[in-house]
């Protein structure tokens, strides 16, 4: 290298660094892409379970709605029927 030009030199470096630099970036653009598709099948994932577990909480609190609603009306047909027992213990004694 002792006859060429510094210049001509400076431009093989320069487009050598050119080269590296594109390289770094595509094979960098390609990692990120991937794993930003990775990261959108996630989502997606947990936006399905989170879908699926809103059904299900649903279905719990309707059922526990009716069991309420089930232990009041044996709650109620209970005292109905201590009060009736207590007015015939009344009655015969």
């Amino acid at each position: 290298m002792q006859g060429m030009e510094p210049n001509l030199v400076f431009s093989i470096g320069s487009f050598l660094g050119f080269i590296s630099m594109f390289y770094t970036w595509h094979k960098d653009s390609k990692k990120s892409t991937e794993k930003l598709a990775r990261i959108s099948v996630r989502v997606e994932n947990l936006e399905a379970k989170a879908a699926q577990t809103d059904v299900v909480l649903q279905e719990l609190l309707s059922s526990v709605q009716e069991i309420k609603v089930a232990l009041a009306k044996i709650d109620t047909k209970l005292s109905g029927l201590e009060q009736e027992m207590q007015y015939n213990k009344n009655k015969y004694n």
